[in-house]
């Protein structure tokens, strides 16, 4: 396997497969090893769950990125019927994994940042898969290293601005360690169907303080969450000409999405879902995405680690929408 990302390795499953149905493209059959800068997609996987457990969560997550491309073996078509709209056209490629630096979760995240920096480089928008959600802050740092404007939503049951005590950086520290260490302006970042009774008051706080809008989960239901989000995107575009969108798996109720690391009863349903993925690709500003917290150690016949395949596909669907297909393939 070329690889051409900085501190990445092969991973155990390798893509594409042998089309044997020309009928019948899947992703499978789509994603190239990386070869250089002749992408639309990179994927990476954070095969990384250390700042899991130094917040007290439940580990697992760092087997996150090998569910995600078992679960692509099996399903996820280029076509989507119910929008009509296939990505067959679009340059697929998988980075493989990063190669983590085992109880440094700040050594981690520099080589995230390297790593997606380049994909960045190549003109190509990076899909990361994790792992623990404090992965994050190496994505937007690569972001925000070679964009000056940079917002983004976090769709998250947790509000992850948890302080960092004692060096422990933890999968609730991200989007603090972002504002404080990176300077993102609080009203660039929008806290998205947080949760009830899973945040302290002391957190919101804090958002509020430094200007960052949290919606709950009943809130952006009110307003019917496709709407909610597209508005969302909308005004973070008049700020930064660039955005990310990450999405915790764990935002999911535990029916469909029981192998997250911190699973809660109520949540999105796997609709909801896809209409966040699909609008954040259809988004042009949207230049880095991301799948985390999916955590195979606790999951049910497969479930999460499909819905996040499913969550992949839509936000494909969506970059289609931006790439025009080529007259001839």
């Amino acid at each position: 396997m070329t690889n051409r990302v900085p501190y990445t390795v092969p991973p155990e499953i390798i893509f594409p497969h042998p089309l044997t149905n020309h009928a019948d493209p899947r992703l499978k059959h789509r994603f190239q090893p990386w070869e250089g800068p002749e992408a639309d997609v990179v994927l990476i996987g954070v095969p990384f769950d250390e700042g899991v457990a130094l917040g007290g969560g439940r580990p697992g997550a760092a087997g996150g990125p090998a569910a995600l491309r078992k679960a692509m073996l099996r399903y996820g078509t280029t076509y989507d019927a119910e929008q009509d709209i296939d990505f067959d056209h679009l340059r697929l490629a998988d980075a493989g994994d990063l190669e983590v630096v085992a109880d440094n979760v700040a050594a981690t995240h520099e080589r995230l940042a390297e790593a997606v920096t380049a994909m960045l480089n190549a003109g190509a928008v990076p899909v990361v898969v994790g792992g623990g959600h404090d992965a994050t802050f190496g994505s937007v740092k690569a972001l925000m290293d070679k964009y000056s404007q940079v917002a983004g939503i976090n769709v998250d049951a947790h509000l992850d601005l948890r302080e960092v005590l004692d060096d422990r950086i933890t999968s609730g520290t991200p989007y603090r360690r972002i504002l404080e260490e990176l300077s993102l302006p609080g009203q660039n970042l929008v806290e998205f169907g947080v949760h009830g009774n899973v945040n302290s008051r002391e957190h919101m706080r804090y958002a509020q303080e430094r200007g960052v809008p949290c919606f709950s989960l009943g809130q952006v239901r009110q307003q019917g969450i496709d709407a909610a989000f597209t508005d969302q995107l909308r005004l973070l575009s008049g700020r930064a000409n660039t955005l990310f969108v990450s999405i915790d798996l764990d935002a999911f109720a535990v029916a469909y999405a029981p192998g997250v690391s911190a699973p809660g009863a109520e949540g999105l349903t796997p609709e909801e879902g896809r209409q966040l993925a699909l609008a954040a690709g259809r988004h042009p500003g949207v230049h880095l995405f991301e799948l985390m917290e999916l955590n195979p150690l606790f999951d049910v016949d497969d479930r999460t680690s499909r819905l996040a395949v499913m969550l992949l596909c839509a936000f494909l669907t969506g970059l289609a929408t931006r790439k025009a297909a080529p007259q001839t393939r």
